[in-house]
Formats: C-alpha cells, structure tokens, sequence
C-alpha cells in the first residue's frame, strides 16, 4: 500500500489533517484545449498538476506544511473554440471559481495561497486585483513555464508557445504514453495584415483557428524528454523555495515585504 500523502487534499483525510496546521494552499489551474496534432487536450492541466506535486513534496520535505488543492482542468479558451472539443470557463465564471475557493480557505483560516497558472490565456492577474480588496487571504500568482527564463531560453532550440518544443519535451518526459509524434504539424502560423500586430504592440484576442493551422505555435520535432526534465527540474525547485518561503513568513501588516 502507498503512503498517504498529507500535503494532497484529495488523498488526505479528517483524522490527518486535523493534526496539520498548514501554512500555503497551491492552487493549480489548467486548460482543456488541442495542442497541435500530436499532444492530449489535458497538456496544460498535466503539466501545472505534476510541477505544482513535485513543488509540494519537495517543500514538505524542507519543513513547509502545504496543502494541495484539487487542479481546475477548464481555463479560458474562448479564443479556441474554432477547434473540436475544447472546453472553456468565461473569465467572469473563473473569476467566481477563485473567489468561492478563497472564500473556503479564509473560512478554514489557511490564509495563504499559491496560484499555480499552467495555460497561456488565464490571466489571472486583474482577477487577483479584485480579489484583494474582497479577503484577507494572501495570495501569490505564478505561471509555472515562466520563472526560469535562463533555462527556457538555453534547454531548447526553439521553445514555440503552443504544443512546440518546450511542451511537448515536458509530455515527453511526464506522460509519453499520450504524445504521438508522428502526428505533429511543425505549428507554422498566419501572419496578420496590421503592422502594429506584426511589431507586438497591438493586441487582439487572437482567434486560434485562424491563427494556427492545427492549433500549434512553434515546431516539435527537436523535443526530448531530456530537455523536459531538465526544464520541469529547474522550475519545480523555484517554485518549491518559493512555498517555503510563503509558509515560514510572518502574516502582519507587511506581508510579503520587509518592514521598514
């Protein structure tokens, strides 16, 4: 029989947690989207499901008591519904989701959160703006694929941004059994008309059919799980340092900032 794990919700029970005063919950969100040909629609859950275990076991073992809550698999896809089967939440019903979760912790008196981002299109950040003046609750945001910018840039070759080379080297090296390689388009995209979309200062909420071909952004074919690895390792023991951080701080009226 394995053993139970107390830092993960569903796999904790009552007569356990009530002798664990937890410090930091870690909330992981996902996606349910195409990914190119080649990767499972759960790409981004996997992923920012199995970096936000890892951070948490390895935070466990350094003394920080953390808890991790069950992953929201649905993001905001409203972009990329072009294609079959993707599911999306509308911002406002993700922003209800964050907002009933916190207020379920505050009445639990766990006071301190981790959001754990693993999808591109869930920006977070104006829903964390609301939230502040609504809870006590401290919460931090981090999308996972970015906090080690060293390693994105020298661990692949052309990291792409959907279903490219950085993530398929994760799948590769989290979940093999779901990636086909065989099926991979090389994730080439439409060039728009506008010359400010070209030079990256005008916006819009890009409507993925038209954009991509099969819904990649960025070629594959270098992928290893090697490099996945490599790069789930380097990120996993940031984002760790981070929960133990969070779980040793003092929560004053100077959280997280050192007082004058």
């Amino acid at each position: 029989m394995s053993e139970i794990r107390d830092w993960k919700l569903v796999e904790t029970n009552l007569g356990r947690s009530e002798q664990i005063p937890y410090e930091v919950a870690v909330l992981p969100i996902g996606a349910t989207e195409a990914h190119n040909l080649h990767l499972p629609y759960g790409t981004d859950s996997y992923q920012v499901e199995a970096v936000a275990e890892r951070a948490c076991e390895r935070a466990w073992q350094q003394g920080a008591e953390v808890l991790l809550l069950p992953t929201i698999t649905v993001g905001v896809n409203e972009n990329t519904l072009g294609f079959p089967w993707t599911l999306s939440y509308k911002p406002t019903t993700i922003l209800q989701i964050l907002r009933d979760t916190v207020s379920c912790l505050e009445q639990h008196r766990l006071m301190k959160l981790l959001i754990l981002n693993g999808h591109g299109g869930n920006e977070l950040k104006p829903f964390l703006r609301e939230l502040f003046r609504e809870t006590d609750v401290q919460i931090v945001l981090v999308d996972w694929w970015t906090v080690d910018p060293e390693g994105f840039e020298t661990i692949f070759d052309e990291p792409g941004e959907h279903g490219g080379e950085m993530e398929t080297s994760v799948m590769l090296h989290l979940r093999p059994e779901l990636v086909e390689m065989e099926r991979a388009d090389e994730g080439a995209t439409r060039e728009p008309h506008f010359t400010g979309m070209k030079q990256g200062w005008a916006w819009i909420a890009r409507p993925w059919d038209r954009l991509t071909y099969n819904s990649g952004v960025g070629n594959p074919r270098s992928a290893t799980a090697e490099k996945g690895e490599q790069f789930v390792e380097r990120c996993t023991s940031k984002i760790a340092t981070l929960l133990v951080e969070m779980a040793h701080e003092s929560l004053d009226d100077w959280y997280p900032y050192e007082a004058d």
